[in-house]
């Protein structure tokens, strides 16, 4: 029973960190889309999006292999939190090395903002490196404080700096880089992080450098084909529609990010306890009920994202932004099936069998580069939604079956293929607007919540009977 509490206290704290975060940057949306052109937000994120490819390449992902080790072998903490710092630092340099290419075409004009891209690169990059090394040592509260306070960071030199000083782009990178900075130093000294850093030590550290190197290399290549999944559309929209429909379609992708803040919290919190949990018993019992009641919240958060994305879009995309609403349904239904491939790609690391990544990752990101070329000609940026919705169903599919390999994690297909398809309806009715499209949507979500209700009920009652039985367990010895 203690597994599932501890999963329930590190989400509520997560929670707490999240919303500090996550909210806080869905609230500048507004800021964002009435200051800035659709230009220069497709700039702030192909600025992103780049980070997010260049980052676990130039570091060789060791960020999940310093927080994988740190729970595992306690006895060498400073080693791995050594050499982590080490690489994250080789990387800035290899970022700073490459900073010419971004005045290629293909990016842009990123390339007038070296100097603001590269400084968020480094504070990302070990704003990253740290607040995982915490995850590892459980020093959840602090992770929640600093998230608090980097978020308020974030958002109040944003207001001040594009909305006060109007300084737009500029702006947003300033905002940004304060943010992670402050987050970083506080880890670093408020959490007593420095006390983990040391010079590394060539030869002892050989071993542990090579033990992590190939637990986080598979990941590298996986890596990079879930950004390309998940990014490389913005490549084909700006060679094939311009940088203002990037912005169109980075802005659209913000209101999805709803989910994204659960399937954040959700993850943070559930990668730890798998990590403590993964060599107990009746560890595959835990995995499938998790799964179960994830995958619940899932569906309904999505169908309710779907139903509500107009009234959303109305009050979070600006002016010329409001227009990319109807993309929104169909990014939300392919977000979903990508935070569920994300969960198995838990179970992957967790059991140290990363490269089954690989296959399924790269099957996806071949899918959703093909399926851009193919259909951005013929449905403008619904296609990039459309390669999208494929891609992340055929990873999502491919893990559920792999998975089986080394773990049974029992999905009740009965209810969770109805799930999927309601879901599917809802959002392409609501993309296409057809007659009576609120009407059908409610319907569908009123279908969905009852599928998803009568799924998890067992499991749920289930855990409370166990719950019961622990706290009068544990009352009956106190007497």
């Amino acid at each position: 029973m203690n597994k599932y509490k501890n999963l329930l206290l590190n989400v509520g704290l997560f929670l707490l960190s999240a919303i500090s975060t996550k909210l806080i940057t869905f609230i500048l949306i507004p800021l964002y889309t009435t200051y800035l052109t659709n230009a220069q937000y497709g700039i702030t994120d192909m600025a992103y999006t780049i980070i997010s490819l260049v980052g676990p390449i130039a570091s060789c992902s060791i960020n999940d292999a310093v927080v994988r080790y740190v729970v595992d072998d306690e006895r060498n903490i400073k080693r791995y939190v050594t050499l982590g710092t080490w690489i994250t630092i080789l990387s800035c340099l290899i970022a700073g090395v490459l900073l010419p290419l971004t005045d290629l075409p293909m990016f842009g004009g990123l390339g007038e903002y070296k100097l603001w891209f590269f400084l968020n690169f480094i504070t990302w990059s070990f704003n990253g490196l740290f607040s995982t090394t915490m995850r590892g040592l459980n020093h959840v509260k602090l992770i929640t404080r600093t998230s608090i306070f980097s978020g308020l960071v974030t958002g109040v030199s944003a207001f001040i700096f594009i909305g006060g000083l109007h300084f737009k782009t500029e702006g947003y990178f300033i905002s940004i880089i304060l943010g992670g900075g402050i987050g970083a130093l506080q880890y670093l000294f408020a959490g007593k992080l420095y006390r983990y850093i040391g010079l590394p030590k060539l030869k002892s550290d050989r071993s542990l450098l090579w033990k992590m190197l190939m637990f986080s290399l598979p990941l590298v290549p996986n890596a990079v084909f879930w950004w390309a999944g998940n990014s490389v559309n913005r490549f084909f929209i700006t060679s094939m529609l311009g940088i203002g429909a990037s912005g169109l379609f980075a802005a659209a992708s913000k209101i999805p990010n709803l989910m994204n803040m659960v399937s954040t919290i959700f993850w943070q919190a559930w990668s730890l306890s798998a990590f403590q949990e993964y060599r107990k018993s009746n560890i595959s019992g835990f995995f499938t009920n998790v799964f179960a009641i994830f995958k619940a919240l899932t569906a309904v958060v999505g169908s309710t994202v779907i139903m509500l994305s107009p009234w959303l879009a109305s009050f979070l995309l600006q002016k010329k932004f409001f227009q990319a609403w109807p993309i929104i349904p169909l990014l939300v239904f392919a977000f979903c099936f990508s935070v569920l491939s994300g969960f198995y790609g838990t179970v992957f690391t967790t059991g140290m069998k990363t490269q089954y990544l690989l296959i399924t990752t790269g099957v996806a990101a071949a899918i959703v580069v093909a399926g851009t070329w193919l259909f951005i000609p013929f449905y403008g940026l619904r296609g990039a939604a459309y390669a999208m919705i494929l891609s992340n169903l055929v990873m999502l599919v491919m893990r559920i079956f792999e998975v089986r390999l080394f773990m049974e994690i029992k999905v009740n297909w009965a209810f969770t293929v109805p799930t999927f398809i309601l879901l599917g309806a809802q959002a392409f009715v609501m993309s296409s607007q057809t007659k009576n499209y609120i009407m059908i949507s409610i319907c569908l979500w009123v279908m969905i919540a009852v599928l998803q209700i009568l799924e998890i009920l067992p499991s749920a009652r289930l855990l409370l009977s166990r719950f019961s039985k622990h706290r009068h367990a544990r009352h009956g010895k106190r007497q």
